[in-house]
């Protein structure tokens, strides 16, 4: 495997991981890019960090690279002249599919950022380009990659493999899902029943609005997976008991991604994008990918509400949980801005039915009649407690 501290990463590959067994080599990698000034300020950085960079300006020029000398990575633009990156990144998977690709893209092309994931693009960094962000993101692309490779890949391509053959096995993949969802809940005990509280809330706001298609059952299905891809954090960051340093963030931003890439093969469309976007903010201010207003998909926007609600009316290790009136108050303040304006009302709603209903069950549970207690106590007896 590549060498990893938390946040750094050794520039080699060891010698169990080169193709002969010899001595452990440099990273290699393939750098795409059009921008000349950009070009230069990632290879010198990464060369700095003792890794061996090549580089081409569009993607015909890459072609020529990868058919002469092997590589271990490709960051490549996706906007160029004469072969874009969409089209590098479709030649890549077709004839070096397990080739980590890292697309670098602006906020502006979202739909082709989206078609990238589509084909298979390991990660992607938005334009203007951090170079810390950058090297976190290189390494977590090798830790993913690795982990692929030698712990889950199997056990994935034979999941889908069942399922080819009989769809109706896809019930028994999806509870073995939910069992990594308890997994994960598991290592932090503020988040127990996080995603079981988030999906009742999300079935019932879906009802609430008259959404009852294949729509509403992707939505649902989504909003208990939504967190599985804490599967690639580290128990050090799910478990800090202070605020996360700005490499931690990056680290924990990535879990939609990972999600969106586990559950690839047995999701429709509609669940993925729940998965993927359902950090995203109305305002454009979250992430993955700075989508805002409708450009979200609805069942992320609706997913995006319940999950917020439910962390706010939860304990943290970092901080106490509100009341259900200051989660509402917190949840009407951000409309327009975090969440859907058009989609608060309702939930808000949804929210104080539950209330009015717990209220009443509440009442119903007073002490039993009279009639049922001991005789000694109905007597007029009374014994010291």
């Amino acid at each position: 495997m590549v060498v990893f501290s938390l946040f750094r990463f050794s520039p080699l590959i060891p010698n169990d991981m080169t193709d002969n067994g010899s001595e452990p080599r440099a990273l290699k990698i393939l750098l795409v890019e059009d921008d000349g000034f950009l070009l230069r300020t990632i290879s010198d950085y990464l060369s700095n960090r003792g890794i061996e960079v090549w580089t081409a300006s569009n993607g015909k020029e890459a072609i020529k690279h990868l058919s002469a000398d092997p590589f271990d990575l490709i960051l490549t633009d996706i906007i160029m002249p004469e072969m874009d990156g969409i089209e590098l990144l479709r030649y890549v998977r077709k004839r070096m599919p397990d080739l980590p690709v890292i697309i670098i893209t602006s906020s502006d092309d979202i739909n082709y950022s989206i078609e990238a994931l589509r084909f298979n693009a390991n990660d992607y960094i938005l334009k203007p380009v951090s170079m810390e962000e950058l090297a976190t993101r290189i390494a977590l692309t090798f830790m993913k990659t690795e982990a692929l490779k030698r712990e889950k890949i199997q056990q994935f391509r034979m999941v889908e493999k069942v399922m080819e053959k009989d769809k109706r096995v896809e019930e028994t993949f999806l509870r073995s899902i939910r069992s990594f969802i308890n997994a994960i809940e598991a290592r932090d005990r503020y988040t127990k029943g996080h995603s079981l509280r988030v999906s009742d809330l999300v079935d019932q706001l879906l009802k609430k609005l008259g959404i009852n298609s294949d729509m509403s059952y992707d939505t649902v299905l989504a909003s208990q997976l939504h967190d599985i891809g804490k599967m690639g954090v580290s128990d050090i960051i799910l478990n800090k008991h202070t605020g996360l340093s700005n490499d931690e963030f990056h680290i924990m931003k990535t879990h939609p991604e990972v999600g969106y890439f586990i559950l690839k093969p047995i999701l429709s469309e509609e669940g993925l994008k729940g998965i993927l976007h359902h950090h995203e903010r109305w305002d454009g201010e979250g992430y993955p990918m700075n989508l805002s207003g409708h450009g979200i998909p609805l069942g992320a926007r609706i997913i995006n509400l319940a999950d917020s609600y439910d962390a706010m009316v939860s304990d943290r290790n970092y901080r106490r949980s509100l009341d259900v009136p200051q989660a509402l108050a917190e949840i009407e303040k951000c409309a327009g801005a975090q969440f859907d304006p058009d989609l608060v009302p309702a939930f808000v709603e949804v929210v104080r039915e539950n209330n009015r209903r717990e209220a009443a069950r509440a009442a119903i549970r007073v002490v039993e009649p009279l009639t049922d207690l001991p005789a000694a106590v109905t007597s007029g007896h009374r014994n010291s407690f």
